[in-house]
């Protein structure tokens, strides 16, 4: 796509916002994590890239970005607001340039790239996340925006292009000039999105899990050259969102399967099986004998993973030998899962997939049944029962990313599309009768603020159904009687959204002091994959 674009005289940057760690086996399954996906990665041509919060959650996984990440793309990486411990001197020092000022090749467009993480808090304590309204105004950023020798600002993040903190750069950068047009990058909802600020500065989101690429294009930006005679035309800006495949690209590229490999993609494909190999990623480890969907689907629903996992993989699973014979009602967030189960074989790569986390159980011991219970109901019911600031707090990061972007001002209801249907619709004349109608599967069907006509395959829409912050099991189910006490038993991440919802309960607990590990060095992954090999024969699907 770079040959075609610079063959035509045009300039193509290729940008990567964030969250390149944890989800899949080429990252998680190695030991350490990354050794090998950090090579492949170092393979593309990344013009800008940024952090995400999944690269800040451990103290390794940060360190890595530093020392293998940030080198291999040097000068490529921007870290606006973060900060990070260095793990040889112990000084506080930037992960990587706050900016980057360059002059594209082609055109000569003068372009200053900021790279951002939204307010983030969940990190590790080597590192530090300035709120994005502090950070823009500190003298580096103020003298940045106030370059009068700028054709484009570019602002990419791990952030939604709909927030408080895009809203907050694209006023600052405004105050200082006022014309200059500004494309924004972001990420963290896993949604395409496009967002319009002015009649000059958009902001594009590609989706999740590289299903998408997003694609921007810029027309009509004043250059150095055409300076000469300047004028006041409004570049245009317009969006695609194209499906990741080589179907997409064969017909973006106008080549075929057998003149669109390159020897280099060849080599990066060969490094990539050998990898997958050595990490015995398509292991199967049993076979699942129907879908199970994360938001296809009503909860509680058979097909949906939340009612296999509270139904079936927790009561038969978790269970700490040291508390044998006391009942426990084990809390997981939903957001603890991250994609659905397909018919079929489940395999090593299935495992990181599904459930990549590596946070274990802990639990507070003799917990009356009523306030368990109650617990589970203000983690899940948190907006009519806390204030707006504490809400937020128990909101964030108990849910899938996708089911938040659209709690703050885009659901109606229980039931909802998480893409609409209009672009289907309006699609309709393109089809002259029934016998031409092509046969669609499921994907996006995307709706912004630039309308319906995004995509750049026509899909039918997918169904997205609300599901709850968080989901609980009784352990054991078998129980004649409802228990008087239980073992108050969570995933670790959310202890702090435990320990809050534990307070508005009525329970007067020191987490930090009264909570315990529950089923040492065992996680949800791994009581996922135990579960799956006990219980799924691949002879039966």
């Amino acid at each position: 796509m770079r040959e075609k674009a610079e063959a035509q005289g045009q300039d193509l940057l290729i940008i990567d916002t964030g969250d390149r760690v944890e989800g899949n086996g080429l990252y998680d399954s190695s030991e350490p994590k990354g050794v090998y996906i950090s090579e492949i990665l170092r393979q593309q041509p990344i013009d800008l890239l940024s952090a995400g919060n999944h690269e800040l959650y451990k103290q390794n996984t940060s360190e890595a970005e530093l020392l293998t990440t940030v080198p291999n793309f040097r000068g490529n990486y921007l870290a606006s607001n973060i900060d990070i411990i260095h793990p040889v001197t112990k000084e506080t020092v930037p992960l990587a340039p706050r900016f980057k000022k360059f002059t594209t090749q082609q055109q000569g467009i003068r372009i200053i790239a900021f790279g951002f993480l939204f307010d983030f808090t969940k990190n590790y304590n080597n590192t530090m996340v300035k709120p994005v309204e502090e950070t823009i105004k500190e003298d580096w950023f103020q003298e940045a925006i106030r370059d009068k020798e700028v054709d484009l600002f570019l602002v990419i993040g791990h952030v939604p292009v709909h927030s408080k903190e895009y809203d907050a750069v694209f006023k600052e950068i405004r105050t200082a000039r006022w014309d200059t047009p500004i494309q924004f990058f972001g990420g963290h909802y896993h949604i395409r999105d496009f967002a319009r600020y002015d009649s000059k500065a958009f902001g594009l989101a590609s989706g999740r899990f590289m299903e998408t690429i997003g694609f921007m294009s810029i027309d009509g930006l004043s250059t150095t050259e055409r300076q000469v005679k300047p004028t006041l035309t409004t570049p245009t800006f317009s969006r695609r969102y194209i499906d990741n495949n080589l179907y997409s690209f064969y017909h973006h590229t106008g080549l075929n399967e057998e003149t669109f490999p390159t020897e280099h993609g060849r080599n990066v494909s060969w490094l990539i099986q050998k990898s997958r190999s050595t990490l015995q990623l398509d292991k199967v480890h049993g076979c699942a004998p129907r879908d199970l969907w994360m938001s296809r689907v009503k909860y509680p629903s058979q097909d949906s993973i939340y009612t296999w996992l509270e139904r079936q993989v927790l009561p038969n699973s978790l269970r700490d030998d040291s508390r044998a014979g006391k009942p426990a009602l084990a809390i997981v967030n939903t957001g603890a899962i991250r994609f659905d189960i397909f018919r079929g074989p489940f395999t090593q790569d299935s495992t990181f997939i599904v459930s990549p986390f590596t946070s274990g159980f802990r639990y507070v011991r003799n917990i009356p049944y009523e306030i368990a219970i109650l617990i589970v109901e203000v983690l899940n019911k948190q907006p009519q029962i806390l204030t707006d600031d504490r809400s937020s707090i128990i909101a964030q990061g108990l849910a899938p990313p996708e089911q938040s972007a659209y709690l703050h001002d885009r659901v109606p209801d229980d039931s909802f599309r998480l893409e609409t249907t209009n672009y289907l619709t309006d699609q309709a004349s393109l089809l002259s009768s029934d016998h031409s109608k092509p046969k669609l599967i499921p994907g996006y069907t995307t709706t912004d603020d630039q309308g319906s006509d995004g995509d750049d395959t026509i899909h039918l829409p997918i169904s997205f159904y609300r599901v709850p912050n968080c989901i609980y099991a009784l352990i054991p189910t078998n129980a004649s009687s409802v228990p008087k006490t239980v073992d108050l038993v969570y995933i670790d991440f959310i202890e702090p959204y435990v320990a809050l919802a534990a307070k508005f309960a009525g329970l007067g607990v020191d987490f930090t002091r009264d909570s315990n590990v529950y089923m040492p060095a065992t996680t949800l992954t791994n009581l996922i994959l135990d579960w799956v090999k006990d219980n799924w024969s691949c002879k039966e699907v």
